[in-house]
C-alpha cells in the first residue's frame, strides 16, 4: 500500500515538471485553401405557353359578326374603323343665363309708337279678363339714339333721371296706359314725336315658372334666378325672346 502511494506521488511530480517546463504557444498557421463550392441544382424546364385568347370585337362591329355591314359605316366613308365608333356631336348650350324651357307661355307684344307725342298713350293687349289675371307683365320703351337700341323699363326713370314713366293696367278691358312726368316737380312731360320707337310688353304665364300666385311672386322668382327685370336684354335671353 505504501508502495502505491509513492508511485502516485512520483507520477504527480513528473506531470508538474512537464507543465512548468512547457514552451510558449506557437504562431497561428496560414489559412488553408478555400473548399470547393457545392454544385447548384439544375434549373427547371420552362412551362408550356398558354392558349391564345379569343379575338376582341371591333368597336364598329355592332352585331359582332366580324363583317362590315352597311349600317355599321356610321360616317359613310366606305371604311369600317374607329371613326365609325364616334358618337354624334351634342347640341351646343346657350350662352348667358339658363332660361325656362321654351317660351310657349311667354309672349312678346310690340306696339309701334314712332308717331306718338304727348304726355300719355294707351294700347290694348287683346287679352281676356281671365288671361289678365293669370299673367305677369313687364313693360319697356325703346329709344333709338341712332347707334344702339336702348330699352327703358316702365315704370322707371328716363333720360338721365330728368323724367320718369308710370303704367296702369286695366284688367277688365286689357288696356295699358303709360304716363310721363318731369322728375323735378312731377308735372306731366310732353314727349316729342319720334322720341320713342316702340312699346314692348312681355306677358309671362304664371305657370311658366311653376307659380300660380301673383306678379310679385313671378318677379321674385326671376330675381332669384339672377334676372334683372329692368334690363330687357336679360329678360329676352332668359326666355329666349328674339
Amino acid at each position: 500500500m505504501k508502495s502505491l502511494k509513492l508511485i502516485g506521488l512520483a507520477v504527480l511530480c513528473v506531470a508538474v515538471s512537464l507543465v512548468s517546463c512547457s514552451g510558449e504557444d506557437g504562431e497561428t498557421g496560414p489559412q488553408g485553401p478555400q473548399g470547393v463550392a457545392g454544385v447548384d441544382g439544375a434549373a427547371g424546364a420552362d412551362g408550356a405557353d398558354g392558349a391564345d385568347g379569343a379575338d376582341g370585337v371591333s368597336c364598329w362591329d355592332l352585331n359582332g359578326n366580324g363583317v362590315g355591314d352597311a349600317e355599321e359605316d356610321i360616317n359613310n366613308d366606305g371604311n369600317f374603323d374607329a371613326l365609325d365608333c364616334q358618337g354624334a356631336d351634342g347640341v351646343d348650350g346657350a350662352d348667358g343665363l339658363d332660361g325656362a324651357d321654351g317660351n310657349a307661355n311667354v309672349e312678346k307684344i310690340d306696339f309701334l309708337i314712332t308717331d306718338f307725342s304727348g304726355t300719355d298713350f294707351t294700347v290694348n293687349l287683346g287679352f281676356s279678363a281671365d288671361e289678365m289675371n293669370s299673367y305677369a307683365f313687364l313693360y319697356y320703351l325703346e329709344f333709338n339714339n341712332g347707334f344702339d337700341d336702348l330699352w327703358y323699363p316702365v315704370p322707371g326713370p328716363l333720360s338721365n333721371n330728368d323724367r320718369y314713366s308710370r303704367v296702369y293696367a286695366n284688367e277688365d278691358n286689357a288696356q295699358i296706359n303709360v304716363f310721363f312726368y318731369n322728375t323735378s316737380d312731377d308735372s306731366p312731360w310732353a314727349v316729342p314725336q319720334g322720341f320713342f320707337t316702340q312699346f314692348r310688353v312681355v306677358a309671362i304665364d304664371f305657370a311658366t315658372l311653376g307659380n300660380k300666385g301673383s306678379q310679385d311672386n313671378v318677379l321674385s322668382e326671376l330675381k332669384s334666378a339672377g334676372v334683372d327685370t329692368s334690363d330687357y336684354n336679360q329678360v329676352a335671353a332668359y326666355f329666349g325672346l328674339e
